[in-house]
């Protein structure tokens, strides 16, 4: 895995998704899991249903950020793919489609600051109401997690 930050930076790991919906919680479960560890002073977690303009505050504290979420495109790498994330201006009609890229441009906007940014997305298989994560959503989030924490300490 690419190392996501240098020693002394602060990262942000912000998880997204809805856990009422199986697979899609993956995000939301990632951070969940680290929450139960004993995580470097340097390293700031959250999680939510969507990403929103008011975190582009929690950007503006980090020098990065591995942003986490559930993916059903096809021929997804299991266990996840992480690809860089860009700062990118896009319209939309509503805040309720902020996409990764225009939550960097507007951080950058209105705070002057631009972190390094990740997506890390995990393949999702099933989207029921309410159930657990699926097992090869859990087992790609074990083999995720397994891979991130040595970059961490």
């Amino acid at each position: 895995m690419t190392p996501l930050h240098t020693p002394g930076q602060r990262l942000l790991i912000y998880g997204i998704g809805n856990p009422g919906r199986q697979d899609d919680g993956l995000g939301v479960r990632f951070v969940e899991r680290l929450e139960r560890l004993t995580l470097p002073e340097h390293v700031s977690l959250e999680a939510n249903y969507q990403l929103t303009p008011e975190d582009a505050l929690a950007l503006a504290a980090h020098d990065a950020v591995l942003f986490v979420d559930a993916t059903v495109a096809p021929g997804a790498p299991v266990p996840y793919a992480l690809d860089e994330v860009s700062p990118a201006s896009e319209v939309s009609f509503s805040t309720h489609a902020l996409t990764m890229g225009s939550l960097l441009a507007l951080c950058a906007r209105l705070y002057g600051k631009a972190p390094r940014a990740y997506a890390m997305a995990l393949p999702g298989y099933a989207f029921d109401v309410n159930a657990e994560l699926s097992p090869g959503a859990r087992e790609n989030l074990d083999r995720a997690i397994d891979d991130l924490l040595p970059l961490l300490r």
